[in-house]
């Protein structure tokens, strides 16, 4: 999740923000109908309009149109002593969904609050929701971009259009541009950072921006910058199949360009019953039938729920080496199999050649068919890999590799000094397992038991059932917090090897029971691996 918002805790409300810097591309739509999506899940939603002189999320939640009260008596408009954004809450026609409309929180007409992003952003994780979903105008402004860099999930929303991927990369740059502002260190060297960003030319990117850096420290902090920015995408409104792989191939560019690497969440093809619905009618549904939601929401708002899982499957690339692994190289977790990297790579290497458009998002737009010819090269160097599964030593180094290249940089107001090591997280110790009768010794013909093996009932699975019963939860309870089936939560407590998930989608889950023990995660998931290994 994106590293520059304030740290999440359960105590707050999950911030996400639909944005995009273009109008038509679907954001309204998407967060009416992902805001009814997360609600299955017994949740409770508040959206956001942030438009200041057109909303329109009041009516695809059927809510009232927003107004704002001119005489003396009426509340204090956002950025005045003793506002709040809370005092703008109002429901809709769906249960469990809230809407707040910052056009009801102005002063006069067509003039935007004086009012900074980071106090929006503090006023929203004091309210008792489970999510805050923030509908973004069509603008480039510091506000808006600002409640886009500061939110736990910022997703970008684009079409398949040229003039949509030049705005989207725009936007991204401009997120760039304000996430500086808001690293932890950007304080101690601010003089600097505003000559830098002051210097840039429209198309900047990291390479312009550390070009112009004049100290070390500066440059630490943009690269960390570069790194601690995660954002998300969806293509919206895709008409034919090749579209669907747009949005990998987007991404992929965004990242050689910025440095950013936006995962994408979903392709969500053209709905055009719908439009001609909302058209004819006064539009106070997003969708034709008010219960029901496409199959493509569905999944988009799983991915959103799960965005760990997300963030496993697309690691962030590394740079390309000849000793890097071919997943790391295009953003892929390393366990995938060999044919999954195999056409992964095929449809970015096509995807090159084939959308002009993707030339709009580098400052020198040859550079798009010189990535052609390397994932060309690349395609052609995993063909001749000999074995259909990456090996485990191969993924191992792979992983190691990747994690040395996540490594954070060293604070830069004492870059003089040698830097601390990194602390190191506790070894996962398994709860003791209940005391059981002594069993009769195996008979004599039976080969002993090799030193490396565990006893029985000391497996990480073993231990993983016991903290379930130490914490009172039941499989179906721990099944609703974990969003994870009751179906592979008992074969990982049992290590059936027939029903467990594919590694990539284990280490997820691993990942998702620590969280709900509070435990360690990585020494879990190492030792999980450990025993699968040696069984």
């Amino acid at each position: 999740m994106n590293q520059i918002a304030p740290p999440l805790n359960p105590n707050r409300p999950r911030v996400i923000t639909f944005g995009g810097g273009k109008g038509g591309t679907g954001k309204s739509t998407l967060c009416a109908d992902i805001a009814r999506a997360l609600t299955r899940y017994q949740g409770r939603v508040l959206c956001i309009d942030a438009s200041w002189h057109t909303p329109t999320l009041n009516i695809l939640l059927g809510a009232n149109e927003p107004t704002f009260d001119l005489s003396d008596d009426g509340p204090p408009c956002l950025g005045e002593e003793g506002a709040h954004i809370a005092d703008f809450i109002v429901s809709t026609t769906y249960a469990n969904v809230f809407l707040a409309s910052l056009a009801s929180a102005r002063r006069y007409p067509f003039t935007r609050a004086r009012v900074r992003p980071e106090e929006i952003i503090a006023q929203l994780h004091q309210l008792d929701f489970d999510y805050v979903l923030i509908d973004l105008p069509p603008s480039l402004s510091p506000f808006d971009v600002g409640l886009f860099t500061l939110a736990d999930t910022p997703i970008l929303v684009g079409t398949p259009d040229p003039a949509s991927i030049r705005t989207l990369t725009q936007f991204l740059r401009a997120s760039l541009f304000s996430a500086i502002g808001y690293h932890p260190d950007a304080g101690d060297f601010e003089e600097e950072l505003i000559e830098v960003l002051y210097k840039q030319p429209l198309w900047l990117n990291t390479r312009s921006l550390r070009y112009d850096a004049p100290s070390a420290q500066s440059r630490a902090i943009i690269d960390e910058t570069a790194k601690m920015l995660e954002v998300y995408m969806v293509v919206n409104m895709v008409r034919e199949g090749a579209e669907h792989d747009l949005g990998f191939v987007l991404s992929h560019a965004l990242h050689r360009e910025l440095q950013v690497f936006p995962r994408v969440l979903a392709s969500i093809d053209y709905a055009d019953r719908r439009w001609f619905y909302n058209r004819r009618t006064t539009g106070t549904g997003s969708s034709r039938n008010e219960d029901g939601l496409s199959n493509d929401i569905e999944l988009l708002s799983r991915h959103i729920r799960d965005i760990n899982l997300v963030d496993l499957r697309y690691p962030r690339p590394v740079p390309t080496r000849g000793d890097a692994h071919p997943a790391l190289i295009m953003g892929l977790n390393p366990e995938l199999s060999r044919n999954e990297v195999r056409q992964y790579c095929r449809r970015l290497w096509e995807g090159y050649r084939r959308e002009a458009s993707i030339s709009l998002v580098f400052t020198d737009p040859t550079l798009r068919m010189e990535i052609a010819e390397e994932l060309e090269g690349l395609y052609r160097h995993v063909l001749t890999m000999p074995s259909e599964n990456f090996s485990r030593a191969e993924v191992d180094e792979a992983v190691r590799n990747y994690e040395r290249e996540r490594q954070p940089f060293p604070t830069p107001t004492r870059q003089e000094e040698p830097p601390p090591e990194p602390p190191r997280q506790p070894a996962f110790t398994p709860p003791a397992a209940p005391e059981r009768p002594e069993k009769t010794p195996p008979p004599a013909e039976t080969s002993p038991e090799p030193a490396s093996e565990r006893p029985p009932g000391k497996s990480p699975g073993d231990a993983i059932a016991a903290l379930r019963r130490r914490h009172g939860l039941s499989l179906q309870e721990l099944s609703s917090r974990t969003h994870i089936g009751v179906k592979y939560l008992a074969a990982i407590e049992t290590v059936d090897l027939n029903v467990l998930p594919r590694q990539v989608y284990l280490r997820g889950y691993l990942r998702e029971v620590a969280r709900v023990f509070d435990v360690p995660a990585q020494p879990l998931i190492e030792e999980y691996f450990r025993f699968l290994d040696e069984s």
